[in-house]
């Protein structure tokens, strides 16, 4: 049996699904079992949606994932999302709050990083891990009072080994701070019109540094961004503004923690940082609990 585990072992390999576009026809349901069958991976995550099923037998892609002894790792915004993850057996949960740079739910849809994770952390026994505006060793202890760990984005997406715009890369190490960035549909409904995957609703905004773009459109209506879509050069000028890497006007993906980011460094030398940070707020914690007169 192909789906034998004993017959197979599996890779030191997670591999990460947008739900919506990776499993959109059948032929991205052949593409992802022949991943799990051909390559074998530890672990896959899914994000927006992360739970999707096969719409000829209703089989779910964490089954498919466990058929072939691959942990499911379901990336949620919402305690509703949370609860389904869960009723369909995840291996693990992300919580990606609102701080999160890019893509998730609207805020009016999804909640903040700590509440979250915390509420689902007593929803389940699995591990669930924090992610949104986590950027150092500080962060990372915070997130362990609440669940079991934390995924970070916006801190390895300004590392050497990203694979992202370099010029647009450069942004997230000026001087920033959490003001600096906002959850928008703005960006996604210009670039959803000059994209052959359209991200759809509930998922159909982005945590971004504030630019020309943004402020121009910050306070109006989806409505007159779209007349301006549809009766003036806007989509021109994005797309010209696209080719030439220009950080006024593209969306630069980034989550509220960028403001402690000051330079782009090596995956490696981040994590070790990170993990000695994290232990020092926590040793530091106890050295304080264990001087208290209370």
């Amino acid at each position: 049996d192909d789906r034998s585990h004993s017959q197979h072992q599996s890779a030191d390999l997670s591999i990460g699904f947008i739900g919506f576009s990776a499993l959109s026809t059948p032929n991205g349901w052949k593409d992802y079992e022949y991943i799990l069958k051909h390559h074998r991976p530890k672990a896959v995550q899914f994000f927006a949606p992360s739970i999707i099923h096969q719409p000829n037998d209703g089989l779910s892609n964490v089954q498919l994932a466990h058929e072939y002894n691959t942990q499911f790792i379901a990336q949620v915004g919402s305690i509703s999302e949370a609860k389904e993850a869960i009723r369909h057996k995840v291996d693990a949960i992300i919580c990606q709050g609102s701080e999160a740079g890019g893509h998730g739910l609207r805020r009016e849809l999804g909640s903040s990083t700590m509440a979250l994770a915390s509420q689902v952390s007593k929803m389940t026994t699995i591990p669930v891990l924090a992610a949104g505006g986590i950027v150092n060793g500080k962060h990372l202890a915070s997130a362990l009072c609440v669940c079991d760990g934390a995924s970070m984005g916006t801190r390895f997406w300004a590392s050497k080994e990203s694979i992202g715009n370099p010029k647009l890369q450069q942004e997230l190490i000026k001087d920033n701070s959490c003001d600096d960035v906002v959850r928008t549909t703005m960006f996604d409904q210009i670039q959803n019109k000059l994209s052959s995957i359209m991200w759809p609703h509930p998922y159909h905004s982005v945590g971004a540094l504030r630019n020309q773009t943004s402020l121009e459109w910050e306070g109006k209506t989806a409505q007159e961004l779209q007349n301006a879509i549809d009766k003036t050069e806007l989509l021109d000028e994005y797309k010209s503004a696209q080719k030439a890497s220009d950080p006024r006007v593209v969306c630069i993906l980034s989550g509220e923690g960028v403001g402690e980011i000051d330079h782009i460094e090596e995956a490696y030398d981040v994590t070790l940082r990170i993990e000695k940070e994290a232990i020092d707020s926590i040793n530091r914690l106890q050295h304080f609990s264990s001087d208290s007169d209370f």
